[in-house]
């Protein structure tokens, strides 16, 4: 074998010694009961660990299903059982905590208020991630919450995205640095064991209540993998916990969008861009890349007070030339994506505002692959569809007359709170 051909195949066996062994299996979940069937699904087939991480949990139909589904997890064997979920969001009964010990389910708080760290009622976890054994997760815009099913009077339009394979290490790895770290603390309630029988009958109740009425089944033994092709490079990237551990996920968001060569495409139902973001966008539009964002309008939005900071940069926007879309509703927009050159996709927790560029621990799901491109593509044009044009001198529903005065009043404060949306 000459010289030449050492080099060539050398440089074969670095390729392969360097390739992933298997590719990762992607898929969006945009429809609310595939969402929430995939995660009855994943935690029923656990064998060996569920870590979650929830911004927000009520004390409903999805919350109790779900904790009772890692609960009997935690029976069946399951070693590690265990959940973080925002201090200032966590609306878990005292008595279904105390239960879920007893039963060897962990759960910890994100930044709970105390004196030693007033900044800490700044700084949330914003994160909604569901990673199991290590090899699955499921991640995107869904707290735990029944209006981010489909089961409240008003809903949230979101997505989610189910991942299996390598990627999955990095979410769990991430799971792992959280839990270990100084801003999450463990919950230690005192309750009597009435109170505690009682929260253990109401997580037995729970999931056959949510599948009689049809909207979940139990032990289906569904592969979400099935049938989808793998995609090669996926990554799952989040905030650092501290400063001195890298950027924060802004800066990688930046990178994707300054190298985009024809098209960005971004949904964010919390649209207050920053000074940076702003001139990265009118950048690539000078450049001849089309930038069209699809946002809440003051119809569908469920933040007033975020809904006036966007008002302030909307027309900025249009200036900048960007093809500019507000949601109709009747739902409220919560997907938070972006598709960049028909190739790159981004699904996850991060809105497009300050509070996610420099408060907000936020975590997302990135992959390179035109096929997932065009899926994401189709999904967010459905909302394209059903949204107005900025701008353009079309019908709109008319906006009750009191939240139009109120919205007009909270002007007057928004420079009090801009930095905090």
């Amino acid at each position: 074998m000459n010289a030449e051909n050492q080099s060539r195949a050398a440089l074969l066996l670095i390729l392969l010694l360097s390739a992933p062994l298997r590719a990762d299996v992607f898929r969006v979940l945009d429809d609310p009961r595939d969402a929430a069937q995939a995660r009855v699904d994943i935690i029923q087939q656990a064998t060996k660990e569920i870590d979650a991480l929830y911004f927000l949990a009520r004390n409903d139909r999805i919350t109790m299903t779900a904790l009772s589904l890692m609960r009997d997890a935690r029976r069946r064997g399951v070693p590690n059982v265990r959940m973080v979920v925002d201090a200032n969001f966590q609306h878990i009964p005292k008595a279904v905590l105390a239960h879920l010990s007893d039963e060897g389910v962990q759960v910890r708080v994100y930044h709970p208020l105390t004196l030693r760290h007033p900044s800490w009622l700044f700084r949330r976890m914003h994160e909604k991630v569901v990673v199991v054994d290590g090899e699955r997760y499921i991640t995107g815009g869904r707290n735990l919450a029944e209006a981010y099913f489909g089961l409240a009077k008003r809903n949230y339009v979101d997505r989610d995205v189910y991942v299996e394979g390598p990627s999955a290490a990095e979410a769990d790895r991430h799971f792992e640095e959280l839990w270990k770290s100084r801003d999450v603390i463990a919950l230690h309630v005192s309750i009597s064991e009435l109170e505690k029988q009682q929260a253990s009958r109401l997580l037995d109740a729970a999931p056959c209540a949510l599948s009689t009425t049809g909207f979940v089944s139990l032990n289906t033994q569904r592969d979400w993998s099935k049938g989808r092709d793998d995609i090669a490079e996926v990554h799952f990237v989040h905030d650092p916990l501290t400063a001195d551990e890298g950027p924060r996920l802004t800066a990688r968001l930046a990178e994707v969008i300054d190298g985009a060569k024809s098209s960005v495409i971004i949904e964010s139902p919390y649209l207050v861009p920053t000074g940076g973001m702003l001139e990265l966008l009118r950048k690539k539009i000078r450049e001849g890349v089309r930038v069209q964002i699809v946002t809440n309008s003051l119809h569908s939005s469920d933040g007033l007070l975020v809904y006036v900071g966007y008002v302030k940069y909307r027309r900025r926007l249009i200036r900048a030339g960007i093809d500019l879309r507000e949601y109709k509703g009747p739902g409220m927009l919560h997907a938070k994506s972006m598709v960049v050159d028909g190739r790159t996709v981004l699904v996850g927790s991060y809105n497009v505002d300050p509070r996610s560029q420099n408060l907000n621990a936020e975590a997302m799901c990135i992959a390179e692959d035109e096929g997932a491109a065009q899926e994401l593509l189709a999904s967010i044009d459905e909302h394209v569809r059903n949204a107005w044009v900025v701008g353009a001198r079309e019908r709109r529903a008319r906006v009750p007359r009191a939240a139009r005065l109120r919205a007009w009043a909270l002007r007057l404060l928004l420079p009090l709170f801009e930095r905090q949306l």
